[in-house]
Parts: structure tokens; sequence; C-alpha cells
């Protein structure tokens, strides 16, 4: 549900507001890189664009009232953020737009064109996004018949390219294929049936190859065709002086014989006993420390026929060969697992493993760094810990108008924000600790305000340590969750166990963060534990809960729910049902999905049902005169304040459905809807009634990029929302053209007709605006922001005239 309802107050509360992108994280992978930005709200993803390469993406978003650790209002804020390893997905920020209600979104700007692929993950409060970087295309090459490829035999291939080549390795020997070794394949146009040479650990391997492809793109759509035979095929890259001999395929059509697939059944489960064998043999390897050992038990059971130890295999052999000092070999065999197994049930672990080696490994000697002793580089080289940062600071000033009244400024601050990552990869442990903090100062004098606004916030800090041996890890401070019935930040411990690859615990404690201000205190106190199952494999997940949470010695929320998450090539659910039995009540019950059909059309659709706030018993503070919760306790019964707690907690209801379908390659279009209410409120406890209420709105855009110069894009969109009081018809233009690789112009106009049922007036409101980006370098970004608003509401008594401006004005760096 949108929450345009709380704009009216926007003004004056969007500065004290906490952040609505939660958190950020980047994994780099062999083929690609991913994204995840996580939200304080749930969200709905309404569409994205463009659709081709480009070095700008927006990703339009609708935020629901289902916030965890902020109010619905966080979502009416504008924020900036980098994340950590930013550089290993070409990615040079993340920014939200949520000032103007029903258009929001999220835009990711990047270093170069790149391509990508917007999922929105198995949970509603996150987005995550694939990036394929930059390739050198190299010229297309002429298809080759059957015949021709036929009449190809053991020729080295001596054309020269400057342009990368990738290949698509099928299988890893000690000795040279023959040609009795060769299958049956299909080759995409333009390729051919290779084997090339590699040395590993001063040994000599022959990979049988299919080559050469223009991008990593083109060899991963070859990849699918060939896993169901090569199971631990992958994708590499050819060196620029590789030389690979091109083979000559067997016929397409040559038959299997009855006698080959009767030996093949016969030995099939003579040849699964073996592999067995040798995974338990490299087990046991790996724990009496002999990781040689282990590292060639393992690339044996790779080289054996396709079977279901392959990608165990694959993990272990990229763990052992790290646990052996190996780094460089580590890193390409967890790229390879990641390439062949995108999806697997390890690929989240191989991941952050992944990130720990890269973020570990040291960058390549500077001219300043050269003239240094060998001693002081091997010492820097050896330091397994990796350290980021990111800072910013941002004046912002606002100014209203009346009439012609003196102005009111009604913000003049700045805005310092920093963040500081350290991360530790061990042999056994990992560790990882984050601190970000926040300070606005308010410049306006005392005349001009009525409370201080100096305000500073304490987003994160925590301590997080995992041990590979025992499969437990721990994160204590201030952190975010928003599994197993918790509702965001919170002070406290969180701590899982693995059981094994399909089956997680979980056990919490802490005390809830509803603000990131330092002197904010709460008496409540919660516990809960958690179970994780993923019965087939992790594009299924099925979870359960019991959380209990206690304020003033009294029970605030008793809860138990279950979550169902799937997530697949062409669509995802996710699901969830929460019952508090402490007030026998239904607190929430929420289904999202998103699927794509056939004709490049995108279908999205939500259903929410819950109580907001979410049911606890402190709700029963909400309009009271009462500072505090303890203060009602000596004014009422435990019974009173229970029925309290329900009637300011009034069911909402929420129905949202879209489409999206590109119309060509530069050209978008989407279409979106939705349906919010809103139960009335009893009168009780002295605090008054409220009437039922209604909300909705239906929206189109359409979206053009690329039409003037590369990377542009262009934004046409209209919109109608209606609720009680108010009908809304809005234009919205938004252009955005790159001028170079330094500078961003991006001029903005909207226009919005109010028809206001209340006094019977109608308002014209236009916001024209405009922003300015300049890098002067990798670790800087200078940007400029200002804009003016220009309203007129003619009344039956009266007109009211009314101007506003803003600017933003700032740097952010990153290291």
């Amino acid at each position: 549900m949108a929450v345009a309802g709380a704009a009216i107050c926007y003004v004056s509360i969007a500065s004290a507001a906490p952040r609505f992108i939660k958190s950020s994280e980047v994994h780099k992978g062999a083929v690609y890189a991913e994204v995840k930005i996580d939200f304080r709200c749930k969200v709905h993803y309404v569409d994205h664009d463009p659709q081709g390469k480009s070095d700008l993406l927006r990703i339009r978003i609708d935020p629901t009232t289902i916030c965890t650790g902020a109010p619905p209002t966080a979502a009416l804020t504008k924020e900036q953020l980098r994340p950590v390893a930013a550089e290993d997905a070409w990615l040079d920020s993340i920014e939200y737009f949520g000032e103007s209600p029903g258009s929001e979104h999220v835009i990711l700007a990047f270093t170069d064109d790149v391509r990508f692929d917007v999922r929105p993950s198995s949970t509603s409060d996150s987005i995550t996004v694939r990036i394929f970087g930059p390739t050198v295309e190299s010229a297309p090459q002429p298809a080759l018949s059957t015949a021709e490829r036929h009449n190809v035999s053991r020729r080295v291939k001596t054309e020269a390219t400057t342009a990368p080549k990738f290949v698509v390795n099928l299988q890893s020997s000690a000795r040279r294929p023959a040609t009795a070794d060769l299958p049956t394949l299909q080759l995409p146009p333009g390729t051919s049936l290779l084997v090339a040479e590699a040395q590993i650990d001063g040994q000599t391997w022959y990979r049988m190859q299919v080559g050469y492809f223009a991008s990593a793109e083109d060899a991963a759509s070859a990849l699918k065709q060939y896993r169901a035979d090569f199971a631990s095929a992958w994708i590499g890259r050819a060196a620029e002086d590789q030389e690979a001999n091109e083979l000559q395929p067997l016929p397409d059509e040559a038959p299997v014989t009855s006698s080959a697939r009767e030996v093949r059944s016969s030995t099939e489960s003579t040849v699964s006993d073996k592999i067995a064998e040798l995974m338990n043999e490299a087990r046991r390897a790996m724990t009496a420390g002999d990781l040689s050992r282990a590292v060639q038990i393992y690339t044996k059971v790779l080289q054996q026929p396709p079977n279901e130890y392959q990608q165990a295999a694959q993990e272990f052999l990229a763990l052992a060969r790290e646990r052996n000092g190996q780094i460089a070999h580590a890193k390409a065999e967890y790229e390879r697992y990641l390439a062949v197994y995108p999806d697997g049930e390890g690929a989240e672990r191989v991941r952050q493993r992944l990130s720990a080696l890269v973020a570990t490994r040291s960058p390549a000697p500077t001219v300043a760094e050269s003239g240094q002793s060998q001693s002081s580089r091997t010492a820097r080289k050896s330091n397994p810990w990796a350290f980021r940062t990111f800072a910013s600071q941002y004046y912002r000033r606002d100014v209203n108008q009346i009439n012609d009244q003196e102005e009111i400024v009604n913000q003049s601050s700045i805005y310092t924000d920093v963040s500081l990552d350290a991360r530790r990869r061990g042999t056994r442990f990992d560790i990882a600790s984050r601190i970000t903090a926040g300070y606005r100062s308010d410049l306006l004098s005392d005349e001009q305000r009525s409370s201080s606004g100096n305000d500073f916030r304490l987003s994160y800090a925590y301590l997080d340590v995992a041990d590979a041996q025992t499969r437990l890890r721990g994160r204590l401070g201030r952190q975010t969750r928003n599994t197993g019935g918790v509702l965001g930040r919170f002070d406290g411990l969180n701590m899982s166990y693995a059981l094994n690859e399909r089956l997680r615990f979980e056990a919490v404690a802490g005390e809830p963060v509803y603000s990131t201000s330092i002197d904010y205190e709460d008496s409540r106190l919660f516990y809960g534990l958690s179970a994780t199952f993923a019965p087939f494999n992790n594009a299924l997940e099925i979870g359960s809960f019991l959380l209990a949470q206690e304020i003033e010695g009294l029970t605030d929320r008793r809860a138990a729910g279950a979550e169902l998450r799937y997530f697949g090539e062409s669509g995802s659910v996710w699901g969830i049902l929460s019952y508090d039995t402490e007030f026998a009540e239904l607190g929430s019950a929420f289904l999202q999905g998103s699927w794509r059909l056939p004709g490049n059309l995108t279908v999205t659709g939500l259903l929410d049902v819950r109580r907001s706030p979410f049911l606890s018993l402190g709700n029963a503070l909400v309009g009271q005169q009462s500072e505090n919760f303890a203060e009602l306790t000596i004014l009422f019964t435990e019974e009173e304040l229970r029925q309290f707690a329900l009637d300011r907690s009034p069911e909402v209801t929420t129905v949202s459905t879209g489409l999206s379908r590109p119309l060509s390659p530069k050209l978008q279009f989407n279409l979106n809807a939705s349906l919010s209410t809103i139960d009335e409120t009893p009168e009780s406890g002295g605090v008054a009634a409220t009437e039922k209420s209604e909300y909705s709105y239906y929206s189109a855009d359409f979206v053009a990029s690329s039409l003037f110069t590369e990377g542009d894009v262009g934004i046409v969109g209209v919109r109608y929302s209606t609720s009680d009081a108010t009908d809304v018809y809005s234009l919205n233009l938004d252009l955005r053209f790159p001028l170079g690789r330094k500078w961003r112009i991006n001029p903005r106009l909207r226009a919005d007709y109010r028809e206001i049922g209340s006094d019977q007036s109608t308002q014209w409101i236009y916001t024209p605006a405009l922003r300015i980006q300049f890098r002067p370098g990798r670790h800087w970004r200078l940007e400029l922001e200002a804009g003016k608003r220009f309203s007129r509401r003619e009344m039956v008594l009266s007109d009211q005239d009314r101007e506003s401006n803003f600017i933003y004005l700032g740097y952010q760096y990153f290291h």
C-alpha cells in the first residue's frame, strides 16, 4: 500500500525519519555480480527500466505500511549509499527517491554500460539485481555447416584477436582426449569443439571445451544445454595466447547402441559406490588436515562421469584449496561453482566465501608504493583484515512562502554519515564488524525553530563471528532482522546453527529499537526461536517461528507463524502467516508473487491483510497523553490495556497488481493498480474514534532509453489516485542525460491537479527540479539538486498561493 496518506506531514517529519534502505551488499560471481537491496518496509516491485544495456537502472517500487523499526513515513525520504565492494558490480551508487508518493523508485548508477536482470527476491523487503559487466564483443563469426565442422580435424587455431574469448569447459582429464572420447554435441554457430592444456600445481590437465564465445552471457546461454550431460561444466575465459586444438565431433546421427546402454546400466551402481567412497576418503583427509590429499581426491571426483556428488565436490575442492593457502586456485574454483550452480544449495555460502577472498586480496602496488621495501609489501599482503569506509556530508535547505507573507525556513541542516566495515577471513573463523552512524546539525536559530533539530543516529554497531567447523554463527550488537517474527532493528544477540544444507535453526534475544537516536529508551524485551527447511532445493524454503515480547513485565506480543518462499526462473512467491496467541487474533497474512509470461509480459500481484501498527500491547499508548507505557499500567488494568491496543490497531487490507511489457528494445510500457482499506476504530480510553478509509491509485508509464545518446532515459507517466478526501491527477516527466563519463544531468517536472472534497476546492501544483552529478575521481562524488514548487488553491472564499524551494548540496567519499 502506498504511503501517500502520510505526505501531508512530510515537510515537518521527513528530515528526522530513519533511512528507508536498511542495507545493501554485493556478491561477485564468475559470470555476473549480484546486488541485494534490503528495505525497512515491505515493498511491491512494480517494474524497471531500461531493458537494454545502460549505466543507469531505475526500479519502481510501491512501499507498503508494513515496516519494521521505522514508521511508514520512512518511505517518504530521499537517500544515497554505496555498498561494500561496489566496484565488484561496476556499481557507483544506489539512490532512493520517495519524496513524491506514488512514484517511489530506486536508481542504480554504474561506472560503465552493463546489462542487468532485476528479480524480486524471496522476501518482499528486498530486491536482487544481477549485473553482467561490460565486455568487448568480437566481430561475429560466420556459421559453419555440419559438414564443414566435420572436415576440420585436429587443426590448431591460429587466429589472433584482442577481444576476450569465453569457453564452456565440459570436462578435464589427465590424458589428452582421443576422437573416440568425443561426445555428440549440437554446437552453436561459429563455435567448435576444442581441447586446451592447463598447468595446475605442476600437472598438465586437458580440458574439453566449446568455444569461442564473444561474451560470458553467450557462454552462459550455451552452458544450459550441456549441463544434462556434463554436470560439472563451467565457463572460463580463454587466455589471449591460448592454443586450443579443434576436434572432430561424432556425426549427429550416430546412434547409441543398445549394448552401450546395457554397459552403462550395469556399471552405474558400481561407479556411484566408487565415487561415494572417494568422497568419504576426501572428508577424512580434510578432517586430518591433509589438504593436498583432499584436493587430489575431490579433483578425481570431478573427473568422473556425471554424478550426484559433483556439486559438493566442487565446493569442497575450493574450500580445501583455500585452507591450503592456494588462494588464486580457490577463487577460481569458487567462481566455477557459481557459474555451474548459480542457484545451488551452497551458492549463498560460496558467494560469501568468494567475497571474503576478493576483499582480502591486496591490489597491485601503485607507482607510489613501488619504492617501499619488499618486507612492508609482504606484511600488508599477508594482512587478513579488509576495511571499507564511507563518508558523506550534505547541506539541505527548505523554504516556504504563503501568498505574499514572509518566507519561512523549514530546514537548514547539515547531514553527516559515516560507515566503517572490517572483515577478517580465517581458516576456521570468519569475523565481520560494522559501525554506521550519522549526525544532523540544525543551523536554524532559536527564533526559527521550536526545538533543536540536532540528532545523532546509530544504525549499526555489531560483531559477527562464524565458525566453519561447528556451523555456528553469532551476531552481537545493534543489527536488523525481518524473519522469524523479528520486526527489524534491535540490540541483542542472534545465533544460528546449520544442521545440514537444508535445515537451519536460529535463536534471537534482544530489545527492539524503534528509533536510532542514542537517547531513545524502551522497556520491551523479546526472545524467539525459528527454523528454516529447504525440502527439495533452494528454490523452495519453508520456515516457522515462535516469538515472545514483554513490556513492563507484561506480555507485549506472543507470535507463532510460518513463512513460505519460492523463487524460480519464471516467477517467485512469498507468503507469511502470523498469529498472536496472547490476543487470539490474526497478526498478518501476506502473499506476494511475480510471474514472467510468454510475450515478455511480467505480471505482479500482492495481497496483504494485517494489523497496523503491528499488533502488540504497547499500541495502547497510541493517542494517550502519557509519555511512556509504565504510566498507563498505573491508570488502567491489563485487560483494559489489551482492549485499548486492539482498538488502536485497525485491520489494513491491500490488493495490488501490475503489468510490464517492453514494446521495443528502447521502449517499455508499465501499468499498475492498487486498492487499500483501513478499518474504523472505536472510541476508548479517551482516544477518539476513526472512520473507515480507502485509498487507491492507477498509473501508466512509458519509458524510453538511449533515444538521443547512449545511456539517456526518458520517462512519461500519468497517475490517478483517489481517497475519501482528495482526487489527484498527476503527470510526471523525468529525463536523464550523461555528459561524458563524469557528468549526469537530470531535469524533472511534475504537475498535479487536486480536487479536495472537504471544502470543494481545487489546487494546481507544479514542481520543476534539476539535479547535477559530477564524479571527479573513483572515490569521490559531488552533487547539486535544486527545485521549486508552485501551487495555487482555489477556494470558495479566497485563493491561496504557495511557493517553496529547496537545495541539496554535498559530497560522498568511499574507499
